[in-house]
């Protein structure tokens, strides 16, 4: 691992799902990407659940700042709760891993119940079947049909509170309900225990060589 890209489909998602390890890898010295697929416009008027891109963008920018990561920011932003495969798209994500000699992708999971986070990850699953390593991570807590059930963990102890500090720069329903920063946090915590360390953040591998 050397050139390592992080994809979400919103802007929180990346760190939500593994902002330690970006934070790990970068304090190791390696390259590390973050790249937004859409614009995380939201307007959820059954459960009030509003976001704006400014906002957003902003929070992204102090997040990576507080991570020590790189952001792709020269990419056209998709709609939000509209994203869809399509070769277009797909060459796009595939042409930033070629230019940036990507190795390592972190994706959503794709069993995911959040229609971006699916497509995203057929996106981005095409785009880097050339990498040598490819990992499935979630951001959300839905109970899903498929179980996301990781086997790879990266320690996180000493970057987990980079994690913590990145999302609180998210302001306003990006942390839905008040609650979910804190279960990311949380599920960390559950996944250190699992490991005998004090903090993970687990992956489910599409495929990995070292």
């Amino acid at each position: 691992m050397q050139n390592i890209l992080v994809i979400g489909a919103h802007f929180d998602d990346a760190e939500l799902g593994c902002g330690g390890t970006m934070a790990r890898l970068a304090a190791e010295g390696k390259n590390v990407y973050k790249l937004t697929l859409t614009d995380n416009v939201t307007n959820f008027i059954q459960m009030d659940i509003h976001v704006d891109l400014d906002s957003s963008r902003v929070g992204s920018a102090l997040a990576c700042k507080e991570l020590g990561v790189e952001e792709i920011t020269d990419f056209e932003l998709l709609e939000c709760n509209h994203l869809e495969y399509s070769a277009q798209i797909m060459q796009k994500v595939e042409k930033i891993i070629y230019d940036k000699k990507i190795d390592t992708v972190f994706m959503h999971f794709h069993a995911d119940m959040n229609q971006d986070h699916v497509a995203a990850s057929k996106i981005c699953l095409t785009a880097s079947r050339h990498c040598k390593n490819i990992f499935y991570y979630q951001s959300n807590g839905y109970l899903l049909d498929q179980a996301f059930y990781p086997t790879v963990f990266f320690d996180i102890s000493d970057y987990c509170e980079q994690k913590r500090k990145a999302l609180e720069h998210y302001h306003g329903d990006h942390n839905r309900f008040d609650r979910l920063f804190d279960i990311a946090i949380k599920r960390t915590e559950v996944w250190g225990y699992a490991n005998e360390v004090r903090y993970a953040e687990g992956f489910v591998p599409v495929k990995m060589c070292f």
